[in-house]
């Protein structure tokens, strides 16, 4: 084959690379980051239900239900539908990663956060982070285990929409 032909190859895939791999990472970034699950239940229902099963999730408790659409509409802005953020905490974890310095950073997430939102076709829809990709990203660390504890109790916790965290 070609010495120039090679090089050229291997440039225009380079340059090729250098456009294409931030287009794929920014039409997936919604699915890789975040994870959006249908709930089978009313707006209201689906809050409860979320809040009992952290309340009755072992170490774990509500600190808070935020009616963002109230505060939304409180503070000048327009009405943008049903939006609830569930904010949640587990002490036992969150002492073993705040425990350390260079974990402090992790306080920026917490406590974790759950958001039910009605869309405007009457859909209730749960979001939430992807937590396998973040435990994932920390595997081999301190930050890991706690990350993947984690994971595993919000799987036990969405359980009833038969939610398992992936990494797409």
């Amino acid at each position: 084959m070609n010495k120039r032909v090679l090089i050229a190859g291997f440039l225009l895939g380079v340059v090729f690379s250098f456009f294409a791999i931030p287009l794929i990472f920014k039409a997936s970034a919604k699915q890789i980051f975040f994870k959006e699950i249908t709930s089978p239940y009313s707006f209201e229902k689906t809050v409860k239900l979320i809040a009992d099963k952290i309340n009755h999730q072992s170490g774990w408790h509500v600190v808070n239900i935020i009616n963002q659409e109230e505060e939304i509409i409180k503070h000048g802005g327009k009405d943008v539908g049903r939006v609830k953020i569930i904010k949640f905490c587990n002490a036992k974890l969150s002492a073993t990663m705040l425990g350390n310095d260079d974990r402090k950073f992790m306080s920026v997430k917490m406590p974790l956060s759950i958001s039910v939102y009605e869309l405007s076709n009457g859909k209730v829809e749960v979001g939430l982070m992807n937590g396998y990709l973040m435990a994932r990203m920390f595997s081999g660390t301190k930050t890991g285990d706690v990350m993947e504890s984690v994971v595993k109790d919000m799987e036990s916790i969405m359980g009833f929409v038969h939610f398992r965290f992936s990494i797409f």
